[in-house]
């Protein structure tokens, strides 16, 4: 079995802060998890967030999940994103894995930190400085975003050095802080795909 669509559509699941709005990655994210083997295909929607609803859907979803999950307000009620007993069933192991690396883009979008592009724009950072500073301020190790960006983890660290010595700081705590304060005030007002 070839996991590559699978591994391709969890990695865009997972960073949606590597696209330019929310509504590109959820686009990108219908696109890679429509080529993933053994997932039901839907009829092709034209609102993305319906389309990942449909085709990541497990027994017992309330209807709206995904809507609820990207509720701006944060006014529906918090629902786990994956079901509490499930079966071996190969196609719902893979249901369940995209689910997860959704789960963890969800979580991205709501940890306060700017796109990649906003880097790029803001602080100048280049090639794949925005990634490793992104993923050292949500607390990843050299090794983790090593082996998530696929670099040797020398390279990271030599990506981290130049995006600390860049922003004058010395510490990923403060990288985190910087980009929590300069992603919350260089960030357009972003509308919520629905």
């Amino acid at each position: 079995m070839d996991l590559a669509p699978l591994v391709r559509a969890a990695a865009v699941l997972m960073s949606p802060q590597d696209w330019e709005s929310e509504a590109a990655w959820l686009a990108e994210s219908v696109r890679l998890v429509r080529t993933v083997p053994g997932i039901r295909g839907a009829p092709e929607a034209t609102n993305p967030v319906c389309d990942l609803e449909e085709l990541l859907r497990l027994p017992g979803d309330a209807p709206a999940w995904l809507r609820e999950a990207l509720d701006p307000c944060g006014c529906g009620e918090v629902r786990p994103m994956l079901p509490a007993v499930m079966s071996g069933d190969e196609a719902m192991l893979r249901v369940v894995s995209l689910r997860c690396a959704l789960s963890a883009g969800l979580a991205a979008l709501g940890s306060g930190l700017p796109t990649t592009r906003e880097l790029r724009i803001t602080y100048g950072l280049r090639g794949r400085e925005p990634q490793v500073a992104l993923l050292a301020a949500e607390g990843l190790s050299n090794a983790d975003i090593a082996g998530r960006l696929r670099l040797s983890a020398h390279t990271v660290r030599h990506y981290l050095e130049r995006v600390m010595d860049r922003l004058g700081l010395h510490s990923r705590k403060a990288l985190a802080l910087r980009l929590m304060e300069g992603g919350a005030s260089a960030r357009p007002t972003k509308s919520r795909a629905t």
